[in-house]
């Protein structure tokens, strides 16, 4: 053997790369293979070149039908190349590339084959790690319970997962290979901008508060959280969005009610300390023998006419706060209804308020039926207190308040009709919310709040409904019903 000879060995050798030679009849016999195959697959040369039918017979089961299927068409193109599983020497088996060309004489007829085989199961470990990999992150993707959507950085939609559907109402067809300026997501685009640029900076944003346009432009409050990933060969960005809007409009309407809360100790010392105030005083002077000789008897009596009214104020206070707080517990108001006349409860109502007020009381009754309902009077009496005491403080003094009473579709309903300030849309909307005053900018105007909210639940106790009427400038109508 010259230098050359055994030069070309150790090149052979040290190749990662088999090379070989074969029949082209037959069983394709090998008539050559390089001596690094002892070292790759475990066979000496001499094993390949005397065993009959070596290479067919080593071909893994799964993979010959279509190894001789695709082989068919190498006598026509003369080259071919395809992967498949070789059984080694220990009998495992590993995955080569097998690069074959046909040698043809001057004639045109085939002569040999000369190929190489290149143990690529590293490679194949590594592809198939990778497609379990995208596997398992596609089944993440589609089953992560919160919104998910992959995007380019210029805006391009690639993926969305299911509860991207759930949350904004866009499903897959609607939105992929559409840009989010187009689908108008950002309702505010500069946004989206610094957080592209911070992305950049950073590989990543965690919880942006920001707006967020679901289907049909529904305003959504949303925490985004993004991160640079590949998405085929190509800079993009996974985003998770977080619809916290109810969240929001809780936190809201907790503030609200803090401040609903301070305005109410604000009140409610304001109420108290006001009769109080007046009882105190009155009966100071009333029991101080000092004080008492000089007054009159008129101013005496007057003085115990506003202490009694002072203390029946203060006993309508505490009674509007126990029935708040039965409200606020779930439990409805005790209720003692009997069968007893609606009319004269209603001319008793009117009677009381054409004295104690500066206003005109109408009572018009209008029953084709008895007056005969089954209804408790005290509950209901404190129905028509409540609207009549709400009439007379916001209308004109001398102005008329009237009482409809009659029989409509099954149902006797009963109005308070007044001529003073009427309400706005958004104030009719909110006047049964507790502590909520309708012109509490009036100084003059007193109280919590609470009446009509427990107005409401005493007319539902007894079946009815209660509603308003009103405009600004042009009065208010209170309209409640009970069964007949």
């Amino acid at each position: 053997m010259d230098y050359s000879d055994q030069k070309i060995r150790k090149i052979l050798s040290a190749s990662p790369a088999i090379l070989y030679s074969c029949r082209t009849d037959g069983d394709f016999g090998a008539t050559f293979v390089s001596e690094n195959i002892m070292t790759i697959f475990g066979y000496s040369p001499r094993e390949c070149l005397e065993t009959p039918d070596f290479w067919r017979k080593n071909i893994h089961p799964d993979d010959a039908p279509e190894v001789f299927e695709k082989f068919e068409t190498f006598f026509t193109k003369g080259h071919h190349v395809h992967e498949y599983r070789f059984r080694k020497k220990d009998g495992n088996y590993a995955w080569v590339l097998d690069n074959v060309s046909l040698i043809r004489d001057t004639d045109g007829s085939p002569v040999e084959m000369v190929g190489s085989w290149l143990d690529i199961t590293a490679r194949k470990s590594a592809e198939v790690s990778l497609e379990k990999s995208e596997a398992l992150f596609r089944d993440f993707f589609q089953t992560n319970p919160v919104a998910t959507i992959i995007t380019s950085h210029e805006g391009l939609v690639h993926m969305i997962n299911p509860a991207f559907t759930g949350t904004t109402g866009f499903s897959s067809p609607e939105v992929v290979g559409k840009m989010v300026q187009e689908l108008d997501f950002w309702p505010e685009l500069d946004v989206r901008e610094q957080m592209i640029t911070a992305i950049k900076k950073y590989g990543y944003i965690n919880f942006l508060e920001n707006k967020f346009h679901g289907k049909n432009r529904r305003l959504m409050t949303c925490l985004v959280s993004a991160r640079a990933v590949e998405y085929e060969g190509e800079p993009a960005l996974l985003s998770i969005v977080i619809d916290i809007t109810e969240q929001k409009k809780s936190e809201e309407a907790m503030l609200k009610l803090d401040e609903i809360k301070s305005d109410f100790i604000s009140t409610a010392a304001h109420e108290l300390r006001t009769p109080l105030t007046s009882i105190m005083g009155f009966s100071e002077m009333i029991t101080d023998p000092t004080l008492s000789e000089h007054l009159s008897e008129e101013q005496r009596a007057g003085m115990l006419h506003d202490i009694f009214y002072n203390s029946e104020r203060l006993s309508k206070i505490i009674d509007d706060l126990l029935d708040m707080s039965r409200i606020e517990a779930g439990q409805d108001l005790p209720l003692d209804k009997k069968l007893q006349s609606i009319k004269s409860l209603l001319e008793k109502i009117a009677r009381r308020y054409e004295l104690k007020s500066a206003h005109q009381v109408s009572l018009n009754f209008n029953s084709g039926n008895s007056d005969q309902l089954e209804f408790d009077i005290h509950r209901i009496e404190q129905v028509m207190e409540n609207l009549m005491s709400n009439a007379a403080k916001y209308s004109p003094k001398e102005s008329t308040i009237a009482i409809v009473a009659e029989s409509v579709d099954r149902q006797f309903q009963i109005s308070v009709i007044d001529q003073g300030d009427g309400m706005s849309e958004e104030q009719v909307s909110r006047v049964f919310d507790k502590f909520y005053r309708a012109n509490s900018s009036k100084s003059s105007i007193v109280g919590f709040g609470l009446g009509m909210s427990i107005v409401k639940k005493i007319v539902e106790d007894h079946s009815g409904n209660i509603w308003i009427d009103s405009e600004l400038g042009k009065g208010t109508q209170v309209h409640f019903t009970l069964p007949e």
